[in-house]
């Protein structure tokens, strides 16, 4: 995937429609990787992040230590409310095991 807008919008809308194809899930995990970062570090609002977080948390198994460092930087964003913050150290907490 190269590294533009175009690309990251076409993965975000994958993350958006993952509940109805699997789309996102067919992208290698560099990809997956490049479009979760994308959706915590660059959104105006939590619409994003949230869907970040949602398919995070069902395969922690993508958690590096890159994304690990995102969702931490990312509880500190303007947008992100209480239980987002909840939820990103449980699934961190989660994933330290």
């Amino acid at each position: 995937m190269e590294n533009n807008l175009t690309d990251a919008r076409n993965g975000l809308l994958m993350l958006e429609k993952q509940d109805q194809n699997d789309d996102f899930d067919l992208l290698n995990n560099d990809n997956k990787l490049e479009i979760l970062n994308f959706a915590l570090t660059r959104s105006v609002s939590i619409y994003w992040p949230n869907l970040a977080l949602n398919w995070i948390e069902k395969n922690p198994n993508i958690i590096n230590d890159a994304l690990k460092g995102t969702l931490l930087m990312s509880i500190n964003e303007p947008w992100a409310k209480q239980d987002f913050k909840q939820k990103v150290k449980r699934v961190l907490r989660g994933n330290s095991n």
